[in-house]
């Protein structure tokens, strides 16, 4: 019985497959777009002060920051991103770190009385799109890193580590924000890479829902 219903199934694939109209449609791939994903921009306090002590008696506690989050946290997106949307091809990390460094020096030729911190503030003001559009990517992905620290309690020595950031993903053309999303994410006993790993995935996941696999 089972493998008479079975042949019976088939043909009628078989016919429908045979009539205009009634063809099984395969799913269309998915057009690959290149994206530049640039390094965050981080708070002044992440950028500034990298050990506080904060609270006091049993909850006072360590913070431990990184001025190098920003850079961090996009190396880690587009690990995300490989693994996670094949069809969007990120710009080599790599390569952007020679490209923005050769902007810098570049800017330093121009503006040869001004120091380091000027010149990456120069850098900094260039908009995303315009990287984007010379490296010709369709696509930019930036945003800020307002919060991003270890805390130790010095008391009963437990830590967390925690992020909050804003992420924009830009059409490099126009101008356009295509997606924004701003995410805080922490996570108990796990350091600052663990839990820009945590947040980059999900990040990625809430951009190919709501963008990449409209």
């Amino acid at each position: 019985m089972t493998k008479s219903i079975t042949r019976l199934v088939l043909s009628l694939l078989a016919i429908m497959a045979l009539i205009p109209g009634c063809r099984i449609k395969q799913p269309a791939e998915k057009l690959q777009v290149k994206l530049l994903v640039m390094d965050f921009d981080i708070s002044d306090e992440v950028a500034s002060q990298p050990k506080e002590l904060k609270g006091w008696w049993s909850g006072s506690r360590d913070i431990y920051r990184n001025a190098n989050a920003g850079e961090i946290f996009a190396d880690v997106l587009v690990k995300q991103f490989d693994k996670k949307i094949p069809h969007v091809l990120v710009y080599s990390r790599t390569d952007w770190k020679y490209y923005a460094a050769d902007k810098k020096n570049r800017l330093k030729k121009t503006f040869s009385d001004q120091n380091d911190k000027a010149i990456a503030q120069l850098f900094s003001a260039i908009p995303a799109t315009d990287f984007a559009k010379d490296l010709q990517q369709d696509l930019v992905l930036f945003g800020k890193i307002k919060m991003c620290h270890t805390s130790h309690n010095r008391t009963f020595h437990w830590w967390s580590s925690i992020i909050d950031v804003e992420v924009i993903l830009m059409d490099a053309d126009s101008g356009k924000a295509l997606w924004t999303k701003n995410l805080r994410f922490r996570k108990k006993f796990r350091s600052q890479y663990s839990t820009m790993e945590k947040a980059s995935n999900r990040l990625i996941k809430l951009m190919k829902k709501e963008y990449f696999d409209k």
